[in-house]
């Protein structure tokens, strides 16, 4: 993969994988041709239609003259533009916040790039390839059924990349904040930190204070005291020692999945565009 700017520091991959099909699930939306002109669902975002398509949420509302805070209506005509071969890297990116961003495996991204888990570097302005080069990609939903199927898979190759990878997963299914959910159907904060904790063997309490007594804490105060302590697989916690109220999955480059509030999902947040946590919790064997 050509390298460009090789002078800036080197952007390392924080363990990430956004599960095959997933992300086309989080409204049932077919993935559309280019200068298609789709129907919105009820419930669909720009957001959610843009991961559908595999295009940004930019770029899908500059297709549609659309501010990116823009509310959808149902039966709201929207154009879906063709989307990008490549991406430029930027300051901060991984190759798992790349294919996120477009809906995209990590794993493709990879492949699709000459990289691997264990050579991931990648750097400021290069660029990569968002479509298999080798062949043509089609965007044609071939299995609306299977698309829509909320099966998630355990990968990774330490307990913690597992961790990161099933909270990503869930990330992109468009599920529910639900008040005590405890599974897929709908989760709270704290019930979905159980229940990926309880998929890779690790029994957590109920609880974010409950989930406290789980881990080792260390006290934070800035951004940047998140990214230089916590670790893929950590706990960020919100709230004072033994009250705290909210709890999320770090997943690394200063990003978490939370199950965040009532009328939202399980979604990928970053620190710097949040509120500050209070601290990181780190399970102890």
């Amino acid at each position: 993969m050509k390298t460009i700017n090789k002078s800036h520091n080197s952007i390392k991959l924080a363990f990430a994988l956004v599960s095959g099909g997933l992300a086309t699930q989080m409204a049932g939306t077919a993935i559309a041709h280019a200068d298609t002109a789709t129907t919105v669902k009820q419930g669909e975002t720009l957001k959610s239609i843009a991961k559908d398509n595999h295009i940004t949420v930019k770029a899908l509302a500059k297709a549609n003259h659309l501010k990116t805070s823009a509310k959808l209506t149902s039966n709201q005509k929207i154009n879906i533009p063709d989307p990008p071969k490549t991406h430029t890297v930027e300051q901060g990116e991984s190759v798992s916040s790349v294919a996120q961003k477009y809906g995209l495996k990590t794993s493709d991204v990879l492949k699709w790039n000459n990289l691997s888990w264990s050579n991931s570097t990648i750097y400021i302005g290069d660029k990569l390839n968002l479509q298999d080069p080798n062949e043509p990609q089609t965007t044609d939903t071939q299995n609306t059924d299977s698309a829509k199927s909320t099966a998630t898979s355990l990968v990774g190759n330490t307990q913690a990349e597992r961790i990161v990878n099933l909270a990503l997963q869930f990330a992109n299914q468009g599920i529910p904040y639900v008040w005590g959910g405890t599974t897929p159907a709908g989760f709270d904060c704290s019930g979905l930190v159980q229940y990926v904790f309880a998929q890779n063997g690790i029994s957590l309490n109920r609880t974010t204070v409950g989930q406290e007594q789980n881990v080792a804490t260390t006290d934070v105060s800035s951004v940047s005291d998140v990214i230089n302590n916590a670790r893929p697989g950590d706990l960020l916690f919100w709230g004072s020692h033994g009250a705290s109220y909210h709890v999320a999955i770090y997943i690394g480059n200063g990003q978490f999945v939370a199950a965040p509030q009532p009328g939202q999902n399980v979604d990928v947040e970053n620190v710097s565009n949040y509120f500050m946590p209070s601290f990181i919790g780190r399970v102890v064997a």
